[in-house]
């Protein structure tokens, strides 16, 4: 199974009608379409990227699938962007998702950076509701993303050691594939 495949297998007996979910890099909009798919009628997904292309391609799958009603649009950094909701006190979230690293088929010199990445996961935990799921695929493969991943690894151990549920899946390969860590807020 793809790790995206298992994202989604997880989300789905995870989510509910009615919950509230954040794709934090709406990228192609794939899982945002998905996430929008499983909150049903009642819920809704803020998906958020850095790239009003990725915005606009986001929109145009949920305008086709008539589920952009559900969703909230945000063209801005996933740190800034996260950490404004905190700010502003937003209800809690029972999912954020993260795939990390550059928009397939765009410029690859815009990409998920460590530090920003690490800002956006720490106001995502706090924004999860008790039993709510993290769920972060880190790339490895491109200039910057093993240090991505690194970060996001030590963050993952601070969080289990701090009682929250934390599971690692690597596929076995030879290179270096991503890497799919899901939080469970304790």
């Amino acid at each position: 199974m793809r790790l995206t495949e298992k994202v989604h297998h997880i989300l789905t007996n995870h989510l509910k009608e009615g919950d509230r979910a954040i794709d934090a890099t709406s990228g192609n909009g794939y899982d945002t379409l998905f996430l929008a798919q499983q909150v049903g009628l009642s819920g809704k997904v803020i998906a958020i990227d850095i790239q009003d292309c990725a915005i606009q391609s986001t929109r145009e799958k949920l305008e086709s699938a008539g589920l952009i009603d559900r969703v909230r649009l945000v063209s801005e950094d996933h740190a800034v962007a996260l950490k404004k909701l905190i700010v502003a006190d937003h209800e809690g979230v029972a999912a954020v998702t993260f795939n990390l690293g550059y928009l397939p088929g765009s410029d690859k010199s815009i990409q998920t950076r460590a530090e920003s990445t690490k800002a956006a996961l720490t106001a995502s935990i706090q924004l999860l509701v008790p039993g709510g799921c993290l769920c972060v695929t880190a790339y490895r493969g491109h200039s910057g993303g093993t240090v991505e991943a690194e970060t996001v690894e030590a963050l993952m151990h601070i969080s289990r050691a701090q009682g929250n549920a934390v599971e690692c899946h690597q596929p076995e390969s030879s290179n270096s594939p991503p890497i799919l860590w899901v939080l469970r807020k304790r």
